[in-house]
């Protein structure tokens, strides 16, 4: 796996406190708190903690939210049961939290949880470049 670069800025540092509590609305309690570290740190740790949150929130009724964290190479549609929309709705709300734009050519090799990770890291990397 990428390892996040520290030296950058801390991939919230643009949002307040206020914004990210009105985006993670109804999110895991996972999600809002790793969204808030992320205003004032840069880690693996906690930028994957905010994508399991979110994720997780997308997840179909009874699936074990355990899983996602648990299975980095678990398959988003197979495994987690995400369907196009729910996909869609994650990718819009990584999009809008993170400040970035994920083109839908992107999303045709983002099959599992590491790459949806992986992703994100580069599109992180890429926006503060």
């Amino acid at each position: 796996m990428s390892e996040f670069v520290s030296t950058r800025l801390p991939p919230l540092h643009r949002r307040s406190e206020v914004e990210i509590q009105h985006f993670l609305r109804g999110f895991p309690d996972e999600a809002l708190s790793s969204a808030q570290e992320l205003r004032t740190r840069c880690d693996d740790s906690t930028l994957e903690t905010c994508l399991f949150g979110l994720l997780t929130f997308y997840l179909p009724k009874g699936t074990e939210p355990e899983t996602i964290q648990n299975l980095p190479d678990a398959r988003l549609r197979e495994d987690l049961g995400l369907d196009s929309l729910a996909l869609s709705e994650a990718i819009f709300k990584i999009e809008e939290l993170f400040d970035i734009f994920i083109d839908n050519s992107e999303l045709a090799d983002v099959l599992t949880i590491a790459d949806a990770r992986l992703l994100l890291m580069e599109k992180l990397e890429a926006r503060d470049e």
